[in-house]
């Protein structure tokens, strides 16, 4: 059993590799003419090793500043491009500092200097201007209440960025010259105005999308940011940001790493299926179509590694006191479809290393988990009940843990059908 786990980590390692700042951007930095220096700037999970690629390859040409998570720097060296810390995923008084200091140093580089933006998933919290009117306390209050609400991340960055002053395109806005965004995708349909809510790529959301889906999910409604969307809702077009030409490309993306740790299987000797690149929907709902899909090919005979990326969510209800984030909860809910079948094995973490609260990955089941569970006296049901896959995984010594991993591109998950 344990070679299976060791094989899809060894799956999951090779998709995150080849998603690595080092890996994916230099070919990239070749397109900017630094010869007056550039300027970098940054925001995101990966960010901090991205600034790292882009000394290596720059040298003292460059300088600058990016935000990233606490615990997610770089043992490498960035030179003149310092390196911030901030919450995540919710906001801290570091957030408001660091997107402060990001729009601060865009709009007073001269207009010779092009600018780098080295985006990555994460940069929504990490970098956290209010609007005029918002407080940072209320806009902070909200972000936790998006985070337990279900709503997908499309949703969530779309209140964020009518709410930002850096977000939806604002922080180029502020920049005088050339601008080049270079992007880790975080995002299921890499949609460049959602990933680190598009603070390089022009906002077409309104506010009242926004109020929409506030609405949508139930908010306790704060009067300063009903207030300032019911105006926004209002203004006439010619008040919105206008657009700014500069160059963007996603550099990696959920593609990229799954058909990676495919080939690689492939070369292992395994026949690989890709269930859906941009897997969204109810992490326990969507592990019990898995469940099914891999039970039926098992009953065929077929041995297939099955393949999946994007974004699960975990709808919490009040008083849910559970731990744990949508790719264990998905493990969970998998273990109890599953029901022991022999032969079937799954891998489920987060690329960024982070799934959840906790400082865990994800993690593996098979045929024995809840057997485990049973001899423990642990009742799998009563757990994904209160989405407590954390506490579940954690006793069964089930968890993957990597520690941050300098990158971001979703959900990875694997099905071993053996």
């Amino acid at each position: 059993m344990e070679s299976s786990r060791s094989f899809l980590r060894t799956l999951f390692e090779q998709a995150v590799n080849t998603c690595l700042p080092s890996v994916c951007l230099n070919t990239h930095f070749e397109a900017v003419d630094v010869s007056q220096g550039v300027c970098i700037v940054g925001a995101g999970k990966a960010s901090a090793d991205m600034a790292a690629a882009a000394y290596k390859k720059y040298g003292d040409a460059c300088y600058g500043k990016v935000v990233t998570r606490y615990g997610y720097g770089t043992e490498l060296p960035t030179g003149n491009i310092d390196i911030l810390y901030a919450g995540h995923p919710v906001p801290d008084e570091n957030s408001l500092a660091a997107g402060q200091a990001l729009l601060e140093l865009v709009a007073k580089t001269p207009a010779h200097i092009p600018i780098i933006f080295l985006i990555s998933g994460g940069g929504s919290a990490l970098m956290s201007v209010p609007v005029a009117g918002v407080s940072f306390a209320d806009k902070m209050a909200l972000h936790q209440f998006l985070l337990r609400s279900g709503a997908p991340i499309d949703q969530m960055n779309i209140v964020r960025k009518q709410l930002s002053g850096v977000k939806g395109g604002r922080l180029a806005h502020a920049a005088a010259g050339q601008c080049y965004t270079f992007v880790i995708s975080d995002v299921v349909g890499d949609d460049p105005s959602l990933i680190a809510s598009g603070p390089t790529v022009d906002d077409t959301s309104t506010p009242a999308q926004a109020l929409a889906i506030l609405e949508q999910y139930h908010w306790p409604a704060t009067s300063s940011i009903t207030d300032y969307l019911t105006k926004a809702s209002h203004r006439k077009a010619s008040h919105l940001i206008p657009q700014k030409q500069s160059h963007y490309c996603i550099v990696a993306n959920a593609h990229r790493a799954i058909d990676t740790a495919a080939f690689y299987a492939q070369e292992a000797g395994w026949h690989t299926q890709v269930l859906n690149y941009e897997q969204q929907g109810e992490a326990a709902q969507v592990a019990k179509q898995h469940a099914a899909i891999a039970l039926e090919m098992q009953s065929k005979g077929q041995k297939c590694l099955l393949f999946s990326g994007g974004e699960l969510t975990v709808t919490l209800s009040k008083g849910d006191g559970g731990d744990g984030g949508p790719n264990q909860e998905y493990l969970l809910a998998m273990a109890i479809a599953l029901n022991g079948a022999p032969g079937i094995r799954v891998l489920a973490c987060d690329t960024d290393g982070v799934d959840g609260s906790q400082e865990v990955a994800g993690g593996f089941i098979d045929e024995t988990i809840l057997i485990k569970a049973k001899a423990k006296g642990l009742l799998p049901q009563a757990y994904l009940d209160k989405h407590d896959s954390y506490h579940f995984l954690k006793a069964l010594d089930a968890l993957i843990i990597t520690g941050p991993t300098r990158t971001n591109v979703n959900d990875f998950r694997v099905i071993m059908i053996n």
